[in-house]
């Protein structure tokens, strides 16, 4: 997963991609494949010569889903998967699992050199996300868990699989399986928690018709507040109640019939003085979370090991929720962190359990040589992949894949491919040169951000074991995906099907993702849950019936956390997801101790300008004719020199510049595009005056952190997204930044344009009473003088 990644689907055009030997034991897709008997092959293409040979398992004639037939270029709803269907039904046999290397490398031994001939002949898309991802070299210290490792995904997929070992391996294979099959849940551990534990009762129950009626509907959910000490108020979406009616179970998929349906969502619930195990949560991740040395983790109750804000946040994820908490900072994001990657683990493992453990009885009801025609188990999705993480950047990625090391692993546990991984996702060392020689101030939360490898193009896939965390897993084997908006997009265009059974979503720093491209984030929505376009190896007897049916959104939940609150983070949340659980959305007050406009320290009048739009939609144009008719006119006189003009949008920029340039204003522009050595001029001839307007873009700031001098007056364009900017810049006009000729003239200005669509950035800067005070009034104009003694 190189940094350079752009653009083609080869191999060869990815940096570090790993050139292996197609006949090595750590090939990526390959080495999984089914062996198919060969005798029947050559029947099967004596029969019709004209049918492609593919790898599937045993059974030939099965047909793959058609791409002709996806659904997968459109946005719209997702509709039943009938093609899988007839995969389904056109199959008539049970598919073995749980199969050791050990009971299946005599068989297949001879076949493997035929098999690896026929498969590099074949150019299958899913080998970009297996070979390309896996490790160029695996070490032998860790091959023992790496076996162990493959051995449980072969296992947790429901479909038999081989791979070529050696004698010595499959010893050692045989003492790990045993080992991990002590520790699997028995029957009766199952029953016990399916009746209160949160994962059961959402995953393993199907949808009544009348809840998929709510949930399709225009207005699904009715909204409630409620109040908690931490997260403050907190609006509460719940499925809107339908007819009371009783209904009886009705036939569904396949004949099947269920007894049990989901409970839609209900007010959440504060528990207090309850241990974190009985919340659901693994006593293996309670054990690690407790870093108190000498306690017993799972006896601890969550108060004890979580913060109040990690306790009120992780009882909301844990009932399966949707969240939108736009409070994240530098100095709560590791808590934040802690609560989903507890979350995710815990789901992860709670799956993985549950497979091994169907597994475990169909192997023993085959040894007892019982039948197994009548035994269904509904544990899985179309695809392996179950948690995706969308994060920003690099050293996100590194500090959330040492969380859940840190969450998973025992004292003896492993992290595979961990020098790869640091290697690649660690900091360089140019950074650290730069740190050595770095002499400009940068504030706490531009460093908390920018420190470390700062790429934001990357995707890797975390397979999950009791012992074992193994990184640069194939799409495909990997429980967990962590991707980058953009490291995932340039996949889709190829394939998209390791979206399709996502059910628990996570966006980490949602308002960095809105600073690089927000569409890449919309694009990623809008492939999720799509009909897949080929089989991977799927076990359709195993997969559960609502995810057959296409309900999958309903099942979903999203986790989005951002520092500012985001008129387009909120919409995704709204509209993009249709959680039965319900959703809660934090939305607090501004205090007027918390606004940033008390941190402006230069005495400086700020006249707030109100302009009249009818619609969002129609408000960029109103703002560009307020702003060229009422308030750049005033900047042509000389005393209105070396003003600077804020401009969040890159759109508005460049419209406002082709604006100066038809009416020849004298200007400067400095946008995230500008080269180096043209900021640099453009920035010393604006504090000599040369330049007497200067248009300067916020994502500039947001990158660079620029420290403008010469500033007399400043024009914000629209309120800047982030509202700890409004006095970052305002400061700048303080006399230690400013020409010689303006020192101590005390004629600096300050002119702010909005409107009543941009509530919620007024807010966060002047407080969220006087913003309603100042939209709802009758004059347009308001005064604010800051500073002084």
């Amino acid at each position: 997963m190189g940094r350079g990644r752009r653009g083609g689907s080869k191999r060869g055009n990815f940096k570090n991609h790993g050139s292996r030997n197609s006949s090595s034991r750590g090939r990526g897709n390959l080495k999984n494949k089914r062996k198919f008997n060969k005798n029947e092959d050559r029947k099967k293409d004596a029969e019709s010569d004209n049918k492609r040979q593919k790898l599937q398992p045993e059974k030939e004639s099965e047909p793959l889903v058609e791409e002709s037939s996806s659904s997968s270029e459109s946005e719209e709803e997702v509709k039943p998967y009938t093609q899988l269907l007839s995969m389904f039904k056109s199959s008539n046999r049970a598919q073995q699992v749980l199969t050791s290397d050990e009971d299946e490398s005599e068989d297949i031994d001879s076949e493997d050199k035929s098999e690896e001939a026929d498969s590099r002949s074949k150019g299958d898309k899913s080998s970009e996300f297996g070979d390309e991802e896996m490790d160029e070299e695996v070490n032998e210290e860790v091959d023992t868990e790496d076996e162990n490792d493959e051995e449980e995904e072969r296992g947790l997929h429901g479909v038999q699989e081989a791979d070529d070992v050696e004698e010595d391996d499959e010893e050692l294979d045989n003492e790990e399986h045993e080992d991990e099959t002590e520790d699997e849940p028995s029957g009766d551990e199952e029953e016990m928690g399916s009746s209160t534990d949160p994962y059961h009762l959402h995953y393993e129950r199907e949808m009544s018709e009348s809840l998929l009626e709510i949930l399709t509907s225009p207005k699904p959910y009715e909204t409630q507040e409620l109040n908690w000490k931490a997260l403050g108020r907190m609006v509460i979406h719940l499925p809107a109640k339908a007819e009371k009616k009783t209904e009886k179970p009705k036939p569904v998929l396949l004949g099947e019939s269920t007894e049990k349906y989901v409970i839609p969502g209900t007010m959440p619930i504060l528990k207090t003085g309850v241990p974190l195990v009985d919340y659901g949560v693994k006593s293996q991740l309670c054990a690690n979370l407790d870093k108190r040395p000498l306690s017993d983790g799972s006896t601890q109750t969550a108060e004890e090991l979580l913060s109040p804000l990690q306790h009120e946040l992780f009882n909301l994820a844990n009932e399966y929720r949707d969240i939108y908490y736009p409070e994240m900072n530098h100095l709560n994001i590791d808590e934040i962190r802690t609560v989903y990657c507890l979350h995710s683990l815990n789901h992860v493992m709670k799956s993985r359990d549950k497979v091994l453990l169907h597994n475990a009885k169909l192997k023993k009801y085959k040894e007892n040589g019982q039948s197994t025609d009548d035994v269904e188990f509904r544990d899985q999705g179309l695809v392996r992949p179950r948690v995706l993480i969308i994060a920003p950047l690099r050293n996100s990625a590194v500090k959330i894949v040492e969380k859940l090391a840190s969450l998973l692993l025992p004292a003896k546990g492993q992290i595979i491919n961990k020098d790869r991984f640091y290697k690649e996702f660690g900091e360089e060392k140019d950074e650290e040169d730069k740190k050595e020689n770095k002499k400009s101030y940068k504030p706490e939360d531009y460093e908390a951000v920018f420190t470390g490898n700062t790429d934001d193009s990357f995707r890797i896939g975390i397979s999950v074991a009791k012992r074992t965390l193994k990184l640069y897993a194939g799409f495909y084997k990997a429980d967990i995906l962590i991707a980058s908006p953009l490291g995932a997009r340039t996949l889709l265009a190829d394939d998209f099907d390791f979206l399709c059974s996502i059910e628990v979503l996570v966006i980490d720093q949602t308002d960095i993702l809105y600073m690089q491209n927000w569409d890449h984030v919309l694009h990623i929505f809008q492939h999720l849950h799509l009909q897949p376009r080929e089989q991977h190896d799927t076990d359709l007897s195993r997969v559960r019936l609502w995810a057959l049916n296409g309900y999958s959104p309903h099942y979903r939940q999203n986790l989005i956390f951002s520092s500012v609150a985001l008129p387009e983070a909120a919409a995704l949340f709204s509209r993009r997801g249709t959680n039965f659980a319900g959703k809660v959305r934090v939305e607090n007050v501004v205090l007027p101790s918390a606004t940033t406009v008390c941190r402006v320290l230069v005495q400086l009048p700020q006249a707030f300008h109100r302009f009249p739009t009818p619609t969002a939609a129609q408000s960029a144009d109103d703002r560009f004719h307020f702003f060229t008719k009422k308030i750049l006119p005033q900047y042509r006189d000389q005393l209105m020199s070396n003003t600077l003009i804020y401009i969040p949008s890159y759109y508005d920029y460049v419209r406002l510049r082709n604006h100066l340039h038809k009416e020849e204003y004298n200007f400067g522009q400095a946008c995230e595009y500008t080269p180096d050595g043209k900021l640099a001029q453009v920035r010393n001839r604006f504090f000599l005056g040369k330049k007497r307007l200067l248009l300067y873009t916020e994502r500039l700031h947001f990158y660079r952190r620029l420290t403008m001098k010469g500033i007399h007056h400043i024009v914000f364009y629209q309120l800047p997204t982030f509202p700890n900017f409004y006095p970052e810049l305002c400061n700048l006009l303080q006399d230690a930044f400013q020409n010689p000729k303006y020192r101590g003239d005390g004629s600096q200005t300050c002119t702010v344009l909005y409107s009543t669509y941009d509530a919620q950035r007024l807010a966060a800067i002047v407080g969220s009473q006087r913003a309603a005070e100042m939209l709802t009034s009758d004059r347009p104009v308001h005064l604010f003088v800051s500073g002084g003694s």
